[in-house]
């Protein structure tokens, strides 16, 4: 039975009241209400009777006592955070937090305008956090089960991300789950019947997303989708299970996208992802696909869009994001203005040197000085790119971190860099920071002076 309005249920571990204020939604497990408790206002999900079973009751008590994983990663998932029952009742929910959907959007929502479209920066931190958190989540030995869009959030400004429906994970090839995932992100082999869910068909599943994120198209629906009269069951297996072809494979054109206005939108977002992002989609979905131990792996992902953001430049006429490449001039995809190749800061690390495009407001990450502990994402800003207060065209990169920095300049003089003040950005400045060397590698004629 759903609850009622005004009900009162107990959440069992703490032995706290809770009051149920209003239902919010419902979907294929149970129902998801607003409750009221010492914590004030939270969420439960609720379990329809066919699914409040005895195996699903143990996994919620798994998942509430052990916790999410560790880190950045692990908080951006919605955790069941205790076992909620009612005495009138034999079914069962959870507690969990609840999210803010005026800030937090579905890509449901974005294909149907109800909120702004992520611009690339947006894209690129949306992509990095979810495979950031998969891979928390898969380092601590569990594996997801169920990625799918219906079970990701995302901020459309900022690009923070919130995944929800963790009731299903579970110890990767061990524990049982009464749902195996969504067929239109399920791995081949789990449609195949030849596999059970593991984070190796995570990695599939995920893709899958990403390809949804930035195309916002199926990565099967070409030639084949289009030519089923009746999108049944049999017609899903065959697209999705039995013989995928990418529709972009450039190997095999038997499932390229139709020449229909409704594939429009999805071959012009293509044309929209940068090269590297091309050829590690094609990468998932050919040799990913005859090869499971081939897959991108969360950690790939992480670095791809951790570099192809640092490699967002601005159009100088419309203002659009463009991705650029090192030492080329690029063409704006909205408007078609010569973009040139921008200023750049080279970062010579120990695993290996990285580039980041400079303009007024680029950060310095964590990530960019060295390779972190897989539950720090490296989001804190180390330094970022300033404008001078009094000199046209000039800028600087800010100091802010608590530490002083060295900076030598071309003519052989050094000077500190204080926490909070700013060192200028000429050419051939080099700028130390924790035995990280930046170099500023850009021409004197593309804006830093």
């Amino acid at each position: 039975m759903p609850l009622l309005m005004g009900q009162r249920i107990t959440a069992e571990l703490s032995g706290a009241e809770l009051h149920v204020i209003k239902k919010l939604g419902e979907g294929a497990q149970g129902e998801v209400y607003l409750v009221d408790g010492p914590q004030g206002y939270q969420a439960v999900k609720w379990y329809k009777a066919e699914q409040a079973t005895a195996e699903q009751r143990a996994a919620v008590l798994y998942l509430v006592r052990t916790g999410p994983p560790f880190g950045a990663g692990g908080k951006r998932f919605i955790w069941p955070l205790d076992l909620v029952t009612s005495a009138s009742s034999r079914q069962f929910g959870y507690l969990m937090s609840r999210i803010d959907t005026q800030r937090f959007a579905e890509l449901g929502e974005i294909w149907a305008h109800l909120k702004p479209v992520p611009n690339f920066s947006a894209l690129c931190e949306i992509s990095y956090q979810l495979a950031n958190s998969y891979r928390s989540l898969h380092l601590s030995g569990h594996c997801y089960r169920d990625i799918s869009a219906g079970n990701l959030m995302f901020d459309p400004k900022s690009g923070d991300i919130l995944i929800c429906d963790n009731d299903n994970v579970g110890v990767n090839r061990q524990s049982r789950c009464q749902v195996w995932g969504t067929m239109e992100y399920m791995a081949p082999e789990i449609i195949r019947g030849q596999a059970d869910p593991s984070t190796q068909t995570d990695l599939h599943s995920l893709a899958v997303l990403l390809f949804y994120l930035w195309v916002w198209h199926h990565p099967f629906h070409g030639e084949m989708e289009y030519r089923f009269h009746c999108w049944d069951i049999p017609a899903k297996k065959k697209v999705y299970g039995e013989t995928p072809v990418f529709v972009f494979d450039p190997e095999n054109p038997s499932n390229a996208l139709p020449p229909d206005p409704d594939y429009a939108i999805a071959r012009e977002r293509w044309q929209y992802c940068p090269v590297p992002l091309k050829n590690t989609f094609i990468r998932a979905f050919t040799e990913g696909l005859a090869y499971p131990d081939r897959r991108v792996t969360e950690g790939e992902w992480q670095n791809l869009f951790s570099s192809i953001k640092d490699r967002i430049i601005l159009c100088p006429r419309c203002n659009a994001e463009n991705f650029s490449c090192p030492d080329e001039e690029s063409t704006c995809w909205h408007c078609h203005t010569r973009i040139p190749s921008p200023p750049a800061l080279t970062i010579r690390r120990p695993s290996g040197e990285i580039q980041i495009a400079l303009g007024i407001g680029s950060a310095i990450l964590r990530r960019h000085l060295a390779q972190l502990q897989p539950q720090d994402d490296g989001s804190v800003k180390v330094g970022i790119i300033v404008s001078h207060p009094s000199v046209r065209g000039a800028a600087g990169i800010r100091n802010l971190t608590k530490n002083a920095w060295q900076a030598a300049f071309p003519d052989g003089s050094i000077t500190e860099v204080p926490p909070g003040r700013a060192v200028p950005l000429n050419p051939g400045v080099v700028i130390t920071v924790e035995g990280i060397l930046m170099t500023v590698t850009a021409p004197k004629n593309n804006g830093i002076v």
